[in-house]
């Protein structure tokens, strides 16, 4: 997609959030603007049809893109299956929850829950953007495996998160993190990052295929991309 064509989409994905108030529509603008993985992932051939998962969907804004892009037209013609892609958003907090539904309409489903503890629907893509490092190393792999039951067969898991090995790119993220945690009141003792190589290889251990980007693309994050495919189950004789 040209650079123009998916700015309009994130603009028209932005507007989506100006009934939730200022704040609600500049962070979206902001971030559908400014956020390498959006545009990646909405470009990307990762995203397989049918359900889609989002855990830890914050306000929505993916699934805002998914919205903006049926309702205007923007998906192109190879990819028109993505009009029939139910989507699915988790997210702990019910007053981002509660942006998020409102941005959505009926489009989406919102679920107010964690998913480390609520079954997750049978899914073929799951979204994990920025969510792993806000817990410990236990709850990390709780998740994963609560994910990979609900994967179907050649599902794909995107995960974005910070690389603990890449330098002074990690250490901002980690620095902003910290920050983040302080503005809002809660604590970052439980924050655990790992490097690229710890994720691909706790992944590629529990059956996934694993292949990375990196996603610091016009900032200063040492994040990447990971995309983890589930293999196919083996055939009964």
């Amino acid at each position: 997609m040209p650079n123009g064509r998916f700015d309009r989409l994130s603009d028209l994905a932005s507007r989506r959030y100006r009934p939730a108030g200022i704040t609600a529509w500049r962070f979206a603008r902001g971030k559908l603007r400014g956020d390498p993985v959006y545009r990646a992932v909405w470009e990307g051939p990762w995203i397989q049809q049918g359900t889609i998962v989002d855990v830890g969907c914050g306000p929505g804004l993916m699934f805002a893109l998914f919205v903006s892009a049926q309702e205007s037209g923007e998906i192109e013609p190879m990819l028109e299956w993505r009009r029939e892609c139910r989507l699915v958003g988790i997210e702990t907090r019910s007053q981002v929850a509660s942006i998020a539904r409102l941005a959505l309409g009926s489009f989406a489903e919102v679920i107010s829950a964690d998913a480390r503890q609520s079954p997750l629907p049978c899914c073929h893509t799951v979204l994990l953007f920025d969510v792993l490092h806000m817990m410990p190393a236990p709850d990390q792999e709780t998740l994963l495996k609560a994910i990979l039951c609900a994967l179907a067969p050649n599902g794909v898991i995107l995960i974005r998160e910070a690389d603990a090995a890449a330098g002074w790119r990690f250490h901002v993220v980690r620095f902003a993190n910290r920050m983040k945690a302080l503005l809002k009141g809660y604590s970052s003792r439980g924050f655990h990052f790992r490097s690229t190589a710890e994720w691909s290889e706790w992944l590629q251990t529990h059956g996934l295929d694993v292949e990375f980007h990196p996603m610091h693309q016009g900032t200063p994050f040492g994040n990447v991309l990971l995309v983890a495919r589930s293999r196919a189950k083996p055939r009964s004789s």
